[in-house]
C-alpha cells in the first residue's frame, strides 16, 4: 500500500472510511476549507470499523453522506450542500452532490473530489437528490428517493446507557471524534457497481462536524 493510501480513507461517509492527507502532494496544490456539519457513514466492517483508526480494509465496502450546514472551499460557498459517497477504498468511489444553485453546486463537487482523492479512482460524480433524515444516531439516508443508496443506522450507547460510545483522536479529514452506530440496512445499485451491507456491521456518525484544513 502506497503513502497516499496507508492515511488514506475507508468509507466514510461515510467512510468507511480513513481520511487522511495525500502524502504526494505539494502544499501549494492543496485548497483550504472549513465545514461544519452532519456526518454519517455505514461500512461492511465489524463495529467498530478499524479503517479509522488502524489502517485500511481493502475488502471494505462503504457508504456515507454528510449536510454543510455552513462552510467553504478555496473561498467557495459550500452551506447548503448534501454529498453522498459509495466506494470500495483503494479501488473505487462514486460521489453524489445535492445543492440549490448551480456555484455551490460545483464548489461542492471540487470539494469532493479532494476529499475522496485517497479512495482511488472518482468513477463519476452525479447531481443526485439527497435525503438524510434523523438524529442522534439514527439516521435514514436515501440518495433519489432510495432508487441509488438507501441506509439505516442506529446509536451503540455506551456505560451510562444514555450517550453512545465515542472514539477519539481517529484518522478522518473531517471527524477527530466519531460516536458509534450500528448499520440496519444498507443497499447500493449504480451504473456496474451494486453491493448490500447486513445488518448489525459498523456505523459511524458525528453530529458535531466542525473541520478545518487544506486537501
Amino acid at each position: 500500500m502506497n503513502g497516499v493510501m496507508r492515511e488514506g480513507l475507508c468509507w466514510v461517509i461515510a467512510g468507511g472510511v480513513a481520511w487522511g492527507s495525500v502524502a504526494t502532494a505539494r502544499a501549494d496544490d492543496k485548497t483550504s476549507y472549513q465545514v461544519s456539519g452532519l456526518y454519517t457513514e455505514a461500512c461492511s466492517c465489524h463495529a467498530p470499523c478499524g479503517c479509522e483508526l488502524i489502517t485500511l480494509n481493502m475488502s471494505c465496502n462503504g457508504v456515507g453522506a454528510m449536510v454543510l450546514k455552513a462552510g467553504t472551499f478555496g473561498g467557495a460557498d459550500l452551506s447548503g450542500a448534501k454529498l453522498a459517497y459509495a466506494g470500495h477504498p483503494g479501488e473505487w468511489v462514486k460521489l453524489y452532490v445535492d445543492a440549490e444553485n448551480e456555484e455551490t453546486a460545483v464548489a461542492a463537487e471540487k470539494f469532493a473530489r479532494a476529499l475522496f482523492a485517497p479512495w482511488g479512482t472518482v468513477e463519476s460524480v452525479k447531481r443526485a437528490h439527497v435525503d438524510i433524515d434523523g438524529s442522534a444516531g439514527r439516521y435514514m439516508v436515501k440518495v433519489n428517493d432510495g432508487t441509488t443508496m438507501q441506509y439505516e443506522s442506529e446509536a451503540v450507547l455506551g456505560a451510562d446507557g444514555k450517550n453512545p460510545i465515542e472514539i477519539r483522536n481517529v484518522k478522518n479529514e473531517l471527524n477527530k471524534t466519531f460516536k458509534q452506530g450500528l448499520g440496519v440496512s444498507c443497499s447500493f445499485s449504480d451504473d456496474n457497481r451494486s453491493f448490500t451491507i447486513e445488518k448489525g456491521r459498523n456505523a459511524y456518525f458525528n453530529d458535531a462536524m466542525d473541520a478545518s484544513g487544506s486537501i
